[in-house]
């Protein structure tokens, strides 16, 4: 069995920062013409296409012990370890990460739980299965960007559908909130709160479903798709075709209409899809200047 090596500068380098949303090759390559002709949309590019800038992350943070989870999934995909193979040990992880003892026992405890690693006292911790990472997004090549957008629609549309049925006078009120906070002008000069309106919106509805597993699993796609839902949110025309498309879903949870929220909210979200297709579209234009 061989174990896995990895340095602290191959390891930076596969703690992959946020970057922006890159389009699919598809609407790269074939679609500029259509899209940039489309003028539904060119109203929200015309002021801000120029310099579009990486804003703060929101803003569920993940905890140290869930960060390190990735990282170390993504040196075990990184070695191409095989079932058996030993990972490093708990103090390499500590060297390399840069984290406590604590943490790292942490870490690949919840690995076992999954069934990832098998730890064996005495011996060390071994590859129990193979591990099929997550589609990367920021791949312009593969289909990740349309897999995730899709598992949101299907989540979404399903956790309004729920929401209709069972919000409470107190979700509604706090939607009403978020959305209050969107409308703000004043709001124009802080992006970050932008973008958590944005966010305390969709959670709330979310929450108003009583299951807390639903909620974890859209914070978790929503963690995937962080840059290209800032980027859109903050800009004024993207922010108000999204306060348009929460004010339809909110109606219809106000109304109990569960097959119209459902509706409502796939809407919304394939605009905002296609606003973020476009801006990333043009940003990678032919007439965009290169450096390379």
């Amino acid at each position: 069995m061989r174990q896995a090596g990895c340095t602290e500068k191959e390891v930076k380098s596969l703690c992959r920062p946020g970057g922006e949303t890159s389009p699919d090759n598809d609407f790269r390559n074939n679609d500029f013409k259509k899209l940039k002709e489309d003028s539904s949309y060119d109203s929200m590019i015309q002021s801000h296409c120029k310099g579009v800038k990486k804003l703060p992350m929101p803003l569920r943070a993940k905890k140290l012990t869930e960060l390190l989870i990735d990282e170390i999934k993504v040196l075990i995909e990184a070695d191409s370890l095989q079932p058996g193979d030993k990972i490093p040990t708990e103090q390499e992880l500590m060297r390399i990460f840069k984290v406590s003892r604590t943490c790292v026992r942490e870490a690949l405890s919840v690995l076992r739980q999954e069934g990832i690693v098998d730890i064996i006292q005495g011996k060390g911790t071994f590859l129990k299965k193979h591990y099929t990472p997550l589609p990367n997004i920021d791949d312009p090549t593969s289909s990740g960007l349309a897999n995730f957008m899709e598992s949101r629609k299907i989540l979404e549309s399903s956790l309004a559908r729920l929401a209709a049925r069972r919000a409470s006078k107190t979700d509604l009120e706090a939607m009403e909130d978020a959305l209050r906070t969107l409308e703000a002008e004043e709001i124009d000069a802080f992006p970050e709160k932008v973008i958590q309106a944005d966010l305390d919106f969709h959670y709330r509805v979310a929450r108003s479903t009583g299951n807390p597993v639903l909620l974890h699993l859209l914070q978790e796609v929503d963690s995937r798709l962080q840059a290209g839902r800032s980027t859109t949110i903050t800009f004024p025309q993207g922010r108000k075709k999204a306060l348009e498309g929460h004010r339809r879903v909110l109606e219809a949870i106000r109304k109990k209409d569960p097959d119209e929220a459902a509706v409502q909210m796939i809407r919304h979200i394939e605009e905002i899809e296609k606003a973020q297709r476009f801006i990333a579209v043009l940003q990678a234009s032919p007439d965009k200047k290169r450096t390379e």
